[in-house]
Parts: structure tokens; sequence; C-alpha cells
């Protein structure tokens, strides 16, 4: 009885948003509000010594490795073994059971929902504290693209996302000749946050918005080279028209690709700091559902069009599991006091695969 009264209590005084729940095959059913593909619009971009070596990885084995301050309390729920298909098959930390109970409406914030969902929420590991840590510069390039697929169909500021299958192509293959390979914005938080330098010549690829292009052109284009990325995906908008695909976001973890949060609706955040129940919602609930789609927590975010400020991510810190945050701009050398404004390198189909070349070199400077 008391819980019931602290559920309604807490329902009360929460704005929670209403509309249609989305499923698919394999989901967990979750009762979030997913707003039509045309809600969803894109904001143009704005435009020390290392102390230790990391071999070579070019695929990540995915595991939720969080640091900042843990939320209160952690996801009810007892997780089961779940394979993703395709190979290679990794090992992952937890997996979502074939039929999970359901998320609360909206909000599930462990404090308020006791059933927030099935995999809980990872452990928070200690951040490396010494001087020598905190200092110590990165020097990865993260190329920052949205859409890989044909012009064809697409008009107005939509055309300024897209980068053409054939040009995306020769864009790997001139980083891959000049020496370069991938590691995701989750090996790259864990390497900041232990102090070792990742291998010479890393960089990452990101994916904004959670496109399907981004699997059905941009993936046989990585795997060619040996390459993987990450990619951030809307909470609301999986498993909708011309967006990723529970089965796809799958299929991506087993291949060694990062599935981040990029927020439940990419809505600019600032404005939330007023509602803060809002802004842990926006965050937290995007990691939860795709925790239980992939059995796995994201470890990285970005931020709607790049904007953040001091409130905003402290509450990112504060979610499980994420250990970096990128923005949209800047060229500044990646530490663990900035990883929650890491800049990155907007590519644009018009910029040359010599010329990408030239400023991921320029970047390692």
């Amino acid at each position: 009885m008391l819980i019931v009264a602290l559920v309604a209590v807490a329902d009360a005084g929460i704005d929670r948003p209403k509309g249609p729940s989305s499923s698919a095959p394999g989901r967990s059913e979750i009762a979030v509000a997913k707003p039509a593909d045309s809600a969803i619009a894109s904001t143009p971009a704005e435009t020390a010594t290392p102390t230790g070596t990391r071999a070579e990885t070019p695929t990540e084995t995915p595991s939720g490795k969080p640091t900042g301050t843990p939320t209160t309390g952690t996801p009810a729920g007892t997780p089961t073994t779940w394979t993703p298909a395709g190979t290679p098959q990794p090992t992952v930390s937890a997996t979502p059971p074939a039929a999970p109970t359901a998320f609360p409406a909206v909000l599930c914030d462990p404090g308020v929902d006791e059933i927030c969902g099935t995999v809980p929420a990872p452990t928070p590991l200690p951040s490396e504290k010494s001087l020598a840590n905190m200092v110590l510069k990165f020097h990865v390039p993260i190329l920052e693209y949205h859409r890989v697929k044909p012009y064809a169909g697409e008009t107005g500021y939509a055309v300024s996302l897209i980068v053409p299958p054939e040009t995306f192509a020769a864009q790997m293959k001139a980083m891959a000749g000049a020496g370069y390979h991938t590691i995701t914005m989750g090996e790259l938080g864990e390497d900041m946050r232990t102090g070792i330098q990742p291998a010479p010549k890393s960089f990452v690829v990101t994916f904004d918005d959670g496109y399907e292009d981004g699997y059905t052109y941009a993936r046989p284009i990585l795997q060619s080279e040996g390459f993987v990325a990450t990619y951030f995906v809307i909470g609301s908008m999986i498993d909708h028209p011309d967006h990723l695909k529970v089965a796809e976001l799958r299929s991506l973890v087993a291949s060694g690709n990062e599935i981040g949060n990029h927020t439940m609706s990419h809505e600019d955040l600032r404005p939330y700091v007023l509602k803060p129940e809002k802004l842990k919602s926006e965050i937290y609930d995007a990691s939860a559902i795709i925790a239980a789609d992939v059995g796995v927590w994201p470890r990285s975010f970005c931020y709607p069009a790049g904007f953040t400020n001091t409130w905003v991510e402290a509450e990112v810190a504060a979610t499980p599991g994420i250990e970096t945050a990128v923005i949209q701009s800047g060229h500044q050398p990646e530490t663990w006091g900035n990883r929650l404004e890491m800049p990155r390198i907007r590519v644009s189909p018009a910029l040359r695969p010599a010329d990408l070349v030239t400023k991921a070199d320029l970047y390692l400077k």
C-alpha cells in the first residue's frame, strides 16, 4: 500500500507526455510517447605525457563501464541471457529477457518508479583522480556524420546532412590507407578514465540521429575497412520508419559497434534546467530504453545540435554508464576534465578524402 501511494504521489507531480507506444518483435514493450518522424528536426551544426599504451583493437566487447555520480537505486528486474544475431557474437554484461516487464509511462526514474526496465543500470566505476590522468591529453579525431545515402528524394536542409555512399567509401578508404583505425566512443572514454593512451592513429566515427541508412549503407562500407562506429540514437525514434530498428541495433552491437544516447526527443536540453524531472527523463529514459533493446547501457552521449550547459552536463554525468559526451565543434585535445564537451570534426560531402586525412593528421599534433 505504501509503494502504491508513493508512485501515485510521484505521478501526480511529474509532467508525463502522452502518446502511442512503439513495439516490434523481440523488443521490450515500452510505454513511451514517440513523436512522428517530422517532429524530429535536425538543427544546423554550430559551426601530459602518456602513462600507458593500448593495443589496437578494431572491435569492442560492449560492456557498461561508467563514471560520474550514481543515481539513486537501480532499475528492477533480473536479466536473462540473450545472444544477438550475427557474427562475431559478443559477450554482454546484461541482456534483456524474451518477455521483459514494460517500462512505466515515460519517466523511468529508479527513485520514483520501482519497475524501470529489465537491464540493471551499471555500477559506477571510480574515475582516476590523479593529477597526471586529469591533465593527460588524448589526440583522437572524432568524425561527425548524420546520413550516408543517395540524395534522391531529399530536399532542403536534409540534403546538407547527407554524404553519398561513394563519397563516404572514399573517405574511409583514405583513412585506412593513411594507417588510421577506429575505436568507439565507449573505448575512448574508458581509456581516458584509466589514463591509457589509445593505439596511434585511432579515430572515432559517429552517426547522429539513428537513421537506418547508417545500417544499410554505412555499415557495409565500414566493415570493408575493418572499421566500427558509434551510433547516437534518439530513444523515441527507434523502430520508426527510416530509423534504426531493434534488430539492426542488436546486429550493430554484435559486430563491435556502439549505440550511444541522443536523448528521448532530440530537443534542446538547456530550457529543461527549470524542469529537472523532464531533463532527467530526456537523458535517463533514452539510456534505459537502449539498454532494454540491446542489453548494454550506453557509455556515450550526444547533445542535440551540440547545445549544453553546466546543469545539462551534471545530469549527463549522473546517468548510469555515461563516460563521455560530444558537441559539434572545437579542436581542443580530449582530457578527462573536458570529457563531457568533446569536440568533433563535422564531415561534409564536399570534404575530399585527402583533405579529411589532413584534418585528422593536424588533430594528432
